[in-house]
């Protein structure tokens, strides 16, 4: 038979009930146990030891990933994740081969388009113009695109004002080219084509893409049967370095709705912006695309298609657009 001493049986002993508030009191502080929160100054100690050191050693483990990523990153004077497929063995020299392989392939570059101010549960952004409808208000496209293009309008004194077709790509660039918005034509000033009757204008984008060089048609390349035939016979006649830009509607009623469309400068975005390197001051070309008769009240769905060697027929930037009388 088990024998127990007077305390096992004092802590034993049920506690006096003394009722809501006075249970409530007991619990903030109780003077038989010396107990604050329930918890006696031994007890309050053990639990702040325990919490101090795990977040201490939860702290230390992140701390350590931060300066071990930091101090990486701060190292690379070009980005990890490139364009490329391979990426060449000496980048990963010594304490870097822990990051041997990236993750992450890019094959194309990429377009954006401006303005797209719209959000839909559609699969493609739409660009809605209508006086009568608040989120299509053509003010609206109108700041959008004007806030766009004040990027374009930077101090000339940064960049190399001279670049042109007749340039040697063998030469480094010390400054950027200089993109002059004034060669956008009729979609250089405001209204940029939103007022009634509506001639819209698009700008169309090339994305940033490090150290990417396109590997251009020309002449005499051997031009691709998909590409369209008026941008064959353009290409055949320039004789100039271009990532050619082409839209067109995506189906054959797209394309009827979709009227005449001009491009300026030209349907396409000159070598001489290529390759982007990182440099802080560097302005992406840009292709306007005006929209002449585009038929009303009806929605019609706008491909773009970017044209050079190194880029697959599958990347496409797309969009809709629509006005209302």
């Amino acid at each position: 038979m088990i024998s127990h001493n007077e305390a096992y049986y004092e802590s034993r002993r049920p506690i006096e009930d003394l009722g809501t508030l006075g249970n409530f009191k007991r619990f903030i502080w109780n003077p038989e146990k010396r107990a604050f929160l329930d918890r006696t100054a031994k007890e309050w100690a053990t639990v702040a030891l325990f919490y101090l050191c795990f977040f201490g050693a939860l702290f230390s483990i992140f701390a350590l990933q931060l300066w071990i990523t930091l101090d990486f990153v701060a190292d690379l004077e070009r980005p990890y994740l490139k364009h490329s497929s391979q990426v060449p063995e000496e980048f990963f020299a010594g304490r870097r081969s822990l990051f041997h392989a990236p993750l992450i392939k890019f094959e194309n570059p990429g377009l954006g388009f401006v303005p797209n101010i719209i959000q839909t549960a559609t699969s493609s952004p739409i660009i809605w113009i209508s006086d009568a409808n608040k989120n299509g208000n053509p003010d609206r496209y109108v700041t959008a695109i004007r806030k766009f293009l004040a990027d374009y309008k930077r101090d000339r004194s940064n960049y190399d004002v001279n670049c042109s077709d007749k340039g040697s790509r063998s030469v480094p660039r010390t400054k950027p080219c200089f993109f002059d918005v004034t060669t956008l034509g009729d979609c250089s000033m405001p209204p940029f084509g939103y007022k009634f009757p509506y001639q819209p204008c698009v700008f169309i984008k090339f994305n940033k893409r490090f150290d990417w060089i396109p590997n251009y048609y020309n002449s005499t390349s051997e031009l691709p049967e998909v590409m369209p035939g008026d941008l064959k016979q353009m290409i055949k006649l320039s004789g100039q370095g271009r990532v050619w830009l082409s839209c067109n509607g995506v189906k054959n009623a797209d394309k009827e709705h979709m009227g005449m469309i001009s491009y300026f400068p030209s349907p396409g975005f000159p070598f001489y912006y290529f390759p982007f390197t990182g440099h802080s001051q560097y302005l992406s070309p840009v292709v306007a695309i005006m929209f002449h008769n585009l038929t009303v009240n009806r929605l019609v769905n706008v491909e773009c298609h970017t044209w050079a060697k190194n880029i697959g027929d599958s990347h496409a930037l797309d969009f809709q657009i629509v006005t209302f009388s």
